[in-house]
């Protein structure tokens, strides 16, 4: 009799613990869908609450931005945080609620879409703008600040990459203030015109300085062919070849190398030798040389009374 019932007695317990522990989970979450202290209680660092405390959002609840609007969205979401606290298989926190969604953006923002809105000195018309864009792209450290973990803001280089298309660009146009203290702190902008410019002005995109920038004022330290247009590749060796040409100041040879296929800019014994590379990889060749390069040297030089006979045949017949 003891050994029937033991079997029965085991799946009671067994029964009877994981109705505990589904009790529990439900009570939890339910506590986290109404006061969600789940949030506090692992962001609560003291860098992360300064930080947060120090921004504009600094008094809106984690749900807001964090979690699907709703009782029964939010019941359901706590419920998943909580069940992974005591069994780990549903991945921890769910990407929706670390990405937050432009909806949530828009829901006390919605304004930014119909108009043109200024903020930190900056002019910008989202619906045009922002259109390919999310929120979180330029504003992912609006709500946390210094303890975001990927800091993404707007940036010049990436308003030039459309404004860039025109001769020049009005600065009014973007910007409200002319003063240094009105201007972009933050990105790229900022490192490439701060204090250390000289030598950091390079790092930005060398497509964008022609908005602003003419070639006069590049011309004495860096030679011919900067600020680098949008389309500088198609012409870049034509730039190399004149005469104060400084192109190794920036590029070692493999930044050449690495698209021509063999060192760049070719060396004075490069002639002797051309031959078998031509021979070899011709394709290479052809990247950079039309036919005509070829012939405007091989019919002068190696044949020097020319290739052409005066009679009209190959070399010279009489």
């Amino acid at each position: 009799m003891q050994n029937d019932s033991s079997p029965g007695l085991r799946r009671r317990i067994i029964w009877s613990v994981a109705a505990l522990i589904a009790i529990v989970v439900l009570a939890l979450g339910v506590y986290n869908a109404v006061a969600l202290p789940g949030c506090r209680s692992c962001h609560d660092r003291e860098d992360f609450r300064a930080a947060t405390a120090l921004t504009s959002h600094a008094d809106i609840d984690c749900r807001s931005c964090h979690v699907p609007a709703g009782f029964a969205d939010r019941a359901a979401y706590s419920l998943r945080q909580t069940f992974h606290m005591f069994v780990p298989l549903t991945g921890g926190a769910e990407r929706d609620a670390a990405a937050v969604p432009d909806s949530r953006c828009l829901t006390c923002h919605a304004d930014v879409t119909g108009e043109v809105t200024t903020s930190g000195g900056l002019r910008i018309a989202h619906a045009t703008c922002a259109d390919a864009s999310k929120c979180s792209d330029c504003h992912s450290a609006t709500a946390h600040g210094t303890a975001t973990s990927w800091v993404r803001v707007y940036d010049m280089d990436t308003c030039l990459s459309c404004h860039v298309s025109t001769e020049q660009t009005n600065c009014d146009l973007c910007h409200e203030s002319r003063l240094a203290s009105g201007r972009i702190k933050s990105g790229t902008f900022a490192i490439v015109h701060g204090s250390e410019w000289r030598s950091t002005h390079g790092l930005g995109n060398t497509a964008t300085c022609g908005v602003c920038h003419q070639e006069s004022d590049c011309v004495e330290c860096h030679g011919p062919g900067l600020p680098h247009g949008a389309h500088f590749i198609e012409v870049h060796s034509e730039y190399s070849a004149k005469k104060g040409a400084k192109c190794s100041g920036c590029h070692d040879t493999s930044f050449c190398d690495g698209c021509h296929g063999t060192p760049m800019p070719h060396a004075a014994s490069f002639t002797q030798t051309h031959a078998e590379d031509a021979a070899a990889r011709p394709a290479l060749c052809e990247r950079c040389h039309a036919e005509p390069d070829c012939k405007t040297c091989h019919e002068k030089h190696v044949h020097p009374g020319g290739a052409i006979g005066g009679n009209g045949t190959q070399g010279g017949g009489s």
